[in-house]
């Protein structure tokens, strides 16, 4: 019994190539931007420790968090505006969704706020997010009493989408202190990556009396996406590439093949 053999055309090889080839040319680019307030702490450093009065903290009633999810996506005129706040520490979130892109921001118990952007094509050629999570405290901090906040603060670029922009920022406010970063990505900036440290800020208090101090974090990030030009990349040449020259092999041993015969 014979076994037939099947071998392809060189169109049907061309056409593998310029399928393989497109595939890498389509791969959607994204832009994703995020900031981050995680592992909040308070040190307790008693200032007079042999006067009998131990030093100590205590969170005031009032307290809040407010937070802001957005996506514009110009073509089609939407836009979606998810907001959430509380009255005191607890977790609330709230997303914006258009495809497989989203906006989402979140807060936890005290000290835990993120916010993310990811944009892509699914927006069209061209839409915008943004994020931004507050949330304050007062803290009562009694007689003689040194308090140390500290926690990890994060900012995060990566853009693949071409002419984006992106902006990551995080502000940390306590007893007159600040804590700033940000990052920055188009109109002459080109930060991208992630960036994270651990952080810490002091409150004195050296009267007799307790006192109240303020902590304040607040984390936005804005992100604008635009489509780059579908120009194929370099894999995409080189699957061309390979399948034309399959194609012209094949074709040199069906010429030899003529010959013989």
């Amino acid at each position: 019994m014979m076994t037939q053999k099947y071998r392809p055309t060189s169109a049907a090889v061309l056409l593998l190539s310029l399928s393989l080839a497109g595939g890498g040319a389509l791969a959607a680019p994204a832009l994703k931007v995020g900031a981050s307030i995680s592992k909040p702490g308070m040190t307790v450093i008693d200032l007079t420790p042999d006067d009998g009065q131990a030093a100590a903290y205590r969170f005031h009633d009032t307290a809040s968090s407010r937070l802001d999810a957005s996506l514009t996506v110009p073509a089609p005129s939407w836009t979606q505006t998810e907001s959430a706040s509380s009255g005191k520490f607890e977790l609330i979130d709230a997303t914006a969704l258009y495809g497989t892109s989203a906006s989402a921001s979140s807060a936890g118990q005290w000290g835990n706020l993120r916010t993310d952007i990811q944009l892509d094509d699914s927006v069209g050629h061209r839409g915008a997010g943004a994020g931004n999570v507050t949330q304050t405290m007062t803290v009562l901090v009694t007689a003689h009493t040194q308090l140390v906040f500290s926690a990890y603060g994060e900012v995060a670029i990566d853009n693949r989408a071409g002419t984006s922009y992106g902006n990551a920022v995080t502000t940390v406010y306590f007893g007159g202190e600040y804590w700033v970063r940000g990052m920055q990505q188009g109109a002459g900036w080109n930060d991208s990556g992630v960036r994270g440290e651990t952080f810490s800020m002091s409150y004195v208090n050296n009267t007799s009396t307790e006192q109240y101090v303020t902590l304040n974090m607040n984390i936005l990030t804005r992100a604008v996406y635009q489509a780059s030009s579908p120009v194929p990349e370099p894999a995409s040449y080189a699957m061309f590439g390979l399948g034309a020259l399959m194609v012209g092999a094949a074709a040199r041993r069906r010429r030899r093949t003529a010959s013989a015969a």
